[in-house]
């Protein structure tokens, strides 16, 4: 699903400014009608781009950038999953495709159905593991399938968004069991990708993050991309 140019440009314009604006001060620096403004903002909403303030006149303000990709991302699947699971049924039958080629979508639900799905699949990993996580305790049973990875020389690479003197002792430890760890900005996203083919991502933007809901997609095409995605963010990323 595609944003429109004139929600792209509503998006830009409350990216760029200091202060939460009205529809009628956005309508003015886009020279569109008030009311049409709260038609994009609707959209925006929805998909968790911008917020809206409770109290009218309503104001509206961006997400950053970062939170707003990990959100676009959630959002588009769920919309892909949606409107396409029946279809994509129907040709499967039909075509009788091989299930490696096909795509399987699967909503997570909360952080321990992640951590618990992700332990099979680490298992299962040959070539590499890179996780963009809050950096936070590993459950025992998911780090005793990394380090039987590292053993199988699994490349295991892991940024982290939450590091600090009261964690620092943890990731020293996850680094002497093999894992390549740095640091990375707050991206509002929790991403788990195995041999660039099986991906999970939740949101990352509650403090009981057993409310971040996610998905997980086998799909190598897919998974390929935000494979990209992560190794620029890895090259960025500081070393710990």
């Amino acid at each position: 699903m595609a944003i429109s140019p004139q929600s792209q440009s509503l998006y830009l314009a409350l990216l760029n400014s200091s202060k939460p604006l009205s529809a009628q001060e956005i309508a003015s620096k886009l020279h569109i009608f008030p009311n049409s403004v709260y038609r994009l903002t609707t959209e925006l909403t929805q998909i968790g781009l911008i917020t809206k303030s409770d109290q009218y006149p309503y104001k509206f303000s961006a997400k950053p950038v970062n939170e707003g990709l990990s959100l676009f991302l959630l959002y588009q699947n769920v919309w892909f999953s949606q409107k396409f699971s029946n279809f994509k049924k129907r040709v499967v039958e039909k075509e009788k495709i091989p299930p490696s080629q096909q795509i399987n979508l699967s909503f997570i639900q909360s952080r321990d159905q992640l951590m618990k799905e992700s332990e099979i699949d680490v298992a299962k990993a040959t070539r590499s593991i890179d996780l963009l996580r809050s950096g936070h305790e590993i459950p025992a049973d998911l780090m005793f399938e990394m380090i039987k990875a590292k053993n199988r020389n699994v490349v295991t690479r892991m940024l982290i968004q939450d590091y600090s003197k009261e964690n620092a002792n943890m990731v020293t430890n996850w680094q002497k069991n093999g894992i390549l760890v740095r640091k990375t900005t707050l991206l509002h996203l929790r991403l788990m990708i195995y041999d660039s083919s099986i991906v999970y991502f939740t949101s990352y933007k509650h403090a009981n993050s057993q409310k971040d809901m996610g998905m997980k997609i086998n799909y190598p095409p897919f998974a390929v991309i935000l494979s990209q995605l992560f190794e620029e963010w890895w090259q960025k990323a500081e070393t710990i």
